[in-house]
């Protein structure tokens, strides 16, 4: 029940932003009562922890690190990490993680919990292309730096389509960064 409610949530945010997050349109969403949600999640605090937890457990899902082969080469490896983020980032899961941290940032008491939360499972899937990169011959400082920064290149990019569409400058950009850390390896 928890993870149906949770996933109602989700949807509600996906579909209608953060402001259709009320416990009556969940609950709706969700085919229950308000009180069986309010049994689950008797706060909109403890809602909205969930819908971030759905958002992310799906993206988690959505990840492919550990579906390359153990003997991909480097390129394919680090293509594969650009296209995964890119998933990520250009997907519901982010948008509506990301508005729901946007939202939380004006609670002070409840955005500690909403950046923990977030963190611990990101956390992982940063961890899991470490790895990845790791087993293609680069050092586990080199990874660290590449999953950060590509994250930071891709996010940025999602981030941008707000007010420009994609161009070619974005492919080179994207195949500039991959070609210097193939240079590093």
């Amino acid at each position: 029940m928890r993870a149906r409610l949770a996933a109602a949530a989700f949807e509600t945010i996906s579909q209608g932003g953060f402001n259709a997050l009320r416990m009556r349109n969940v609950a709706n969403a969700a085919g229950v009562s308000q009180g069986a949600l309010m049994h689950h999640f008797p706060d909109k605090n403890m809602l909205v922890l969930a819908a971030v937890e759905q958002a992310l457990e799906l993206a988690r899902h959505d990840s492919d690190a550990s579906a390359l082969a153990p003997d991909a080469s480097p390129e394919t490896v680090v293509r594969a990490l650009i296209d995964d983020l890119h998933g990520f980032f250009f997907s519901d899961r982010f948008w509506v993680a990301i508005g729901i941290t946007l939202e939380a940032s004006r609670d002070q008491e409840f955005y500690p919990d909403v950046r923990r939360r977030v963190s611990g499972l990101r956390t992982p899937f940063y961890e899991g292309w470490q790895q990845r990169l790791v087993a293609a011959g680069w050092t586990e400082e080199q990874s660290r730096i590449m999953v950060r920064s590509a994250a930071a290149m891709v996010s940025g990019s999602a981030i941008r389509r707000f007010w420009a569409p994609s161009d070619e400058l974005e492919a080179a950009v994207t195949d500039q960064w991959v070609n210097d850390w193939l240079a590093r390896r």
